[in-house]
């Protein structure tokens, strides 16, 4: 399984929560999980395999309130452009 997550560094965060942004991302970095950091992004998703899909308004790396929601679906056209979006920003 590939597992992508396109996220801002961890240095961008508030001060309090970037010790527990630091240890998450080496978390899934140890686990094999591809971490793309990319300053000033607003765009929250995960693709797995370069076919899944997981995009919303949640934080997929904190915790969100009950008005945010997230969609998953398989598309790997889809997939393919979000990554390279991610990548380029």
């Amino acid at each position: 399984m590939h597992i992508a997550i396109v996220t801002r560094p961890a240095d961008s965060y508030k001060l309090t929560d970037q010790p527990g942004m630091i240890a998450l991302i080496q978390t899934l970095s140890d686990a094999g999980i591809r971490i793309i950091t990319k300053p000033n992004i607003h765009q929250k998703f995960a693709a797995i395999d370069q076919n899944i899909v997981w995009y919303g308004s949640i934080n997929l790396m904190s915790y969100g309130t009950a008005e945010e929601s997230i969609m998953r679906f398989e598309n790997m056209e889809i997939a393919g452009e979000l990554l390279t979006i991610g990548e380029k920003q």
